[in-house]
């Protein structure tokens, strides 16, 4: 019997890997419609991942010509609208928020702290991001919710944006199956966010320190399923991401550029098209330097 258990794992370990190792493939291979963008780079594919239709859209571009920054308006407004009023090149969405409207997760806007991290979206956020002039940090952090143990680097940059979860740490991709198989039921109950799949953001920089924004579309089936917590760290290794988080997904992910508008398709109004966007409590905006 423990000889044929081991038998079953080997195979399903080895059926595991040639189906990562297929949507490898897959991904590096599939047709890209790429964007012409002056020093930077960006391109929405689409191809089956993960056994399910997947439509991805991605920014990439350096620090050396674009600033980000963090905003955060009086009240919710579509990414597209924050990135033409703040004149930026690029923009995607950014934190969380509750269904009163309230933004959930800290917030460090042109040098003032806006919001910070409610402590029932306690272990997601355990990813900040900071933002300097040469570039973007992202470390890991579950000093929520004011991170005061962050105090001097806060001091150091004036936008700063805590989420989660951190999908890349390092180079190393991120594992949540001990939150996803917790014995504990409220925790398992919050695994149910990092298993589902949804449309997600992402943001990231590559050794380099080359900045991505990344959108995964979904809940359209057979166009864009939308993937889980673990599929978008992959996709984020696929990229060459060194450092990854997550950002606010679902009907608030969106990916808008100066030039060819809203890039994704976000799914608001449950169609396959550019029109479905959400009006999200904060954005990170691309400006050119």
């Amino acid at each position: 019997m423990k000889r044929l258990l081991g038998t079953i794992t080997l195979l399903l370990l080895s059926l595991s890997v040639f189906a990562q190792s297929a949507d490898s493939v897959a991904f590096v291979s599939a047709r890209r419609q790429k964007f012409k963008i002056r020093n930077g780079a960006g391109y929405t594919l689409s191809t089956t991942l993960f056994g399910a239709a997947q439509t991805i859209s991605v920014i990439k571009f350096s620090p050396e010509k674009f600033r980000l920054e963090v905003i955060q308006p009086e009240e919710h407004t579509e990414v597209s609208v924050v990135g033409e009023d703040s004149r930026a090149q690029f923009a995607i969405n950014a934190g969380f928020w509750n269904r009163n409207m309230m933004p959930t997760t800290f917030i460090k806007s042109k040098g003032a702290v806006v919001s910070t991290t409610h402590l029932g979206l306690m272990p997601r956020i355990n990813g900040v991001l900071f933002i300097y002039e040469h570039g973007i940090e992202i470390v890991e952090s579950e000093d929520a919710p004011d991170y005061p143990s962050l105090a001097e680097k806060c001091n150091n940059c004036d936008n700063i944006l805590a989420c989660g979860p951190l999908l890349v740490d390092n180079g190393k991709r991120m594992n949540y199956d001990h939150i996803i198989n917790s014995q504990d039921e409220s925790l398992r109950r919050k695994g149910v966010f990092y298993k589902r799949r949804h449309p997600r953001s992402a943001i990231g920089c590559d050794r380099e320190g080359n900045i991505y924004f990344m959108v995964v579309d979904g809940r359209v089936k057979d166009r864009a399923e939308g993937v889980s917590i673990a599929e978008l760290s992959q996709l984020c290794m696929w990229l060459g991401l060194y450092d990854a988080m997550n950002l606010d997904g679902g009907g608030s992910s969106a990916l808008w550029s100066n030039k060819y508008g809203v890039i994704n398709h976000p799914c608001d109004n449950r169609k396959f098209d550019h029109e479905g966007e959400r009006k999200v409590s904060s954005v990170i905006v691309a400006k050119k330097k």
